[in-house]
C-alpha cells in the first residue's frame, strides 16, 4: 500500500485501494502543476513541459487549462525497447516503469512537431523544435484534439 511506504508510523483503521489514494493525493498536485503552467505563460515567459499524462481526467484538465495558451505539441518518440534499454543503462530508474508508461506516453498519435531520440541526439532535437518556433508556422494540433471519457473512480 503507498501509505504504508509514505507514513511508516500510521496504521490506517481500513484498507484504501492504491488507486483511490493516488487520485486524492495527486489530482490536486496536477491542477496546480498545470495552473502553474499556465500562469507562467500568462506572464510571457516560454515554458518546456516534458510529462506523462498519467489519465483522462488530467488529459482533460489540460486540455481546459491549456486551450486558450500558445501550446506547442511535441510529440518525444523512440521505440518500447530502446526505452527499456536506456532504463537499464541509467540505473536510476525503476525498472518496468517505461514499459509500464508506454501506451500512455504514446497514445496520442497527432503532434505540432515530433523528434526521435533513435534517430537525433538532443541538441539535434532542441534544433528542430527551435527551428519550428523560428518558422512562425502555427501551433493547431493541441486546440484540435478532443476531450476523453474520463472514468470516475
Amino acid at each position: 500500500m503507498i501509505l504504508s511506504r509514505i507514513f511508516l508510523n500510521i496504521e490506517p483503521k481500513r484498507e484504501v485501494d492504491d488507486q483511490v489514494v493516488a487520485q486524492i493525493t495527486f489530482d490536486p498536485l496536477i491542477s496546480l502543476y498545470y495552473s502553474k503552467i499556465k500562469l507562467f505563460s500568462e506572464m510571457g515567459l516560454n515554458v518546456i513541459v516534458d510529462t506523462v499524462i498519467e489519465n483522462d481526467k488530467w488529459f482533460n484538465e489540460c486540455l481546459d487549462v491549456f486551450s486558450d495558451q500558445p501550446t506547442l505539441f511535441v510529440g518525444v518518440i523512440c521505440s518500447k525497447e530502446e526505452l527499456i534499454r536506456r532504463e537499464q543503462t541509467r540505473g536510476d530508474r525503476n525498472i518496468g516503469l517505461a514499459a509500464s508508461q508506454f501506451s500512455k506516453v504514446y497514445c496520442i498519435d497527432e503532434y505540432d512537431l515530433e523528434v526521435n531520440t533513435e534517430e537525433l541526439n538532443p541538441i539535434e532535437c532542441a534544433e528542430k523544435i527551435l527551428s519550428f518556433i523560428k518558422s512562425n508556422k502555427e501551433y493547431s494540433v493541441f486546440k484540435k484534439l478532443s476531450k476523453r471519457n474520463a472514468s470516475v473512480s
